[in-house]
């Protein structure tokens, strides 16, 4: 069999395994017996910042998402954001899908661990759709995550990403909002060939910001910086220079 087309299987088949993942994951937490919260956000963002790079080439976007969370741990979701990518896909606008499942343990009062996994779908331009798994832990402020792609937007090797963020009180109805990342990946594109030691992108991404509370609406404010602001091209199209963000959301 010819590499491309190994490869090619390979992939459809990490895409299946990673969304049967998640629908079996949602299957399980839509049909506890036990009660369930289920909420939802609509929001407005001047910029869409994915892990400190832009998917919306520094325009505003549209998100909308839904979750729901089960007394017994489980929970499940869905987030959804248009997008616009340049060059070398062309200036176009898309929708990127994530679904998101996962179970999480309460080990003290105040301390949880947990595990799940996620698939995110590009609607117009499938060749980046790519599936993660993770694992975490929380506190009431505090909380840090590790996820890992098997073919991170599509590439052909794995990508890592780590975080950790803190939402911390100040006055009433304001809260600080901290954010920092680490990110390793390797990206190979179609239209741009590029040596093995350039193709292996890393970026530490930070975001320092203000919640605030307008009921029913919630506004944020932030600064999002990136330490390689072109570890990104190949996904987006664009570069992501550091810049203030706003997001003024509705839930319900």
């Amino acid at each position: 069999m010819h590499a491309n087309a190994r490869w090619s299987l390979r992939s459809w088949l990490l895409d299946c395994v990673s969304l049967r993942a998640a629908a079996a994951l949602l299957v399980c937490a839509w049909t506890s017996p036990s009660a369930g919260q289920l909420s939802g956000t609509l929001s407005a963002v001047s910029d869409y910042r994915y892990r400190g790079f832009t998917l919306s080439d520094r325009m505003p976007a549209a998100q909308a998402g839904v979750a729901y969370d089960n007394p017994r741990g489980w929970y499940a979701g869905a987030f959804g954001s248009t997008v616009r990518l340049k060059p070398p896909r062309g200036s176009s606008s898309y929708v990127q899908s994530i679904v998101y499942a996962g179970y999480a343990a309460r080990l003290s009062p105040g301390f949880s661990v947990e595990a799940g996994g996620d698939y995110s779908a590009f609607a117009g331009a499938s060749d980046l759709d790519y599936g993660e798994v993770f694992v975490g832990a929380s506190t009431a402020d505090l909380n840090a995550r590790i996820y890992y792609s098997p073919r991170y937007f599509g590439g052909p090797s794995g990508g890592l990403y780590g975080e950790i963020g803190a939402l911390q009180p100040l006055v009433e109805r304001v809260r600080l909002d901290l954010h920092v990342g680490f990110l390793r990946y390797r990206y190979e594109s179609a239209y741009v060939v590029l040596p093995a030691w350039e193709s292996t992108q890393h970026a530490i991404d930070g975001r320092v910001g203000l919640r605030i509370e307008l009921d029913p609406f919630e506004l944020a404010i932030a600064w999002v910086g990136v330490s390689n602001h072109t570890a990104g091209y190949l996904i987006s199209g664009s570069r992501s220079p550091n810049t203030a963000v706003a997001t003024l959301s509705l839930a319900f």
